[in-house]
């Protein structure tokens, strides 16, 4: 799914095959109390639009407003609700998501935010889910690290952050199906839809690097790639051929 995501307020689209979805970012009435809850105490961060208050406690945000770790988490979380947010104009009224924030075992290890949205009239079911955690790196994880070459002492410990956003999405409509980050899976095959699927990643490639798009289009045939079949599992071996 490629997102482009404006400010508040702002025209907000979602570009993925053949679906577009404009409107502006509104609080919901079924998640106020997810998002009061998050503004009990006086905070220098606005946090009135996300769909429940960040994985991270508030004050540790606040206290590192330029880490990188902060940035990673407020933005995937403003994604979130933006996403939820056009989703649920494109659905209509009277079917609006769900939303589950939760802990892992070792509650200081982090957690995520699950929004659903299930048994509407476009979309049979819409997942928009977030994970934010902490951990510990296993000395197995550092033992294949330094097997790839990277050095870490042996003597020290170590730990991992992990964010990220992360959906799948499923409408009645037979030829539309989204999942995961930006892969393509369709009933049918669109050439239209592939066409402008590939050209909106290209697009946002091609603002970074002119050579991203090629290089990160290899990775992705590499990985998606059928041994067994001698195809793709996606619609790039189409694409080659139109």
């Amino acid at each position: 799914m490629i997102i482009n995501s404006l400010k508040h307020k702002s025209e907000v689209k979602y570009i993925g095959t053949s679906l577009l979805v404009s409107g502006g970012v509104a609080l919901y009435a079924s998640h106020q109390g997810s998002v009061a809850a998050a503004q009990k105490a006086p905070s220098s961060l606005d946090t009135s639009t996300f769909m429940a208050a960040p994985v991270t406690e508030l004050s540790d945000l606040e206290g590192k407003p330029h880490d990188m770790r902060t940035k990673m988490e407020l933005m995937i979380m403003r994604i979130q609700s933006e996403f939820c947010r056009a989703l649920e104009v494109e659905e209509g009224e009277g079917c609006k998501f769900t939303v589950d924030k939760w802990r892992r075992h070792n509650p200081s290890e982090g957690g995520g935010v699950t929004c659903v949205l299930q048994d509407g009239k476009t979309f049979e079911k819409a997942g928009v889910n977030i994970t934010v955690m902490t951990a510990p790196l296993s000395k197995e994880l550092q033992a294949s690290m330094r097997a790839r070459g990277k050095k870490l002492p042996e003597d020290k410990k170590f730990s991992f952050f992990a964010a990220g956003i992360s959906s799948v999405i499923h409408p009645r409509n037979p030829h539309w199906w989204f999942g995961g980050g930006t892969d393509l899976t369709p009933y049918y095959l669109d050439e239209g839809d592939v066409k402008l699927f590939h050209g909106v990643l290209k697009s946002a490639c091609d603002r970074h690097h002119p050579d991203y798009y090629s290089r990160f289009k290899k990775w992705c045939d590499d990985y998606f790639f059928v041994k067994f079949r001698g195809e793709s599992g996606g619609p790039e071996e189409k694409l080659s051929k139109i």
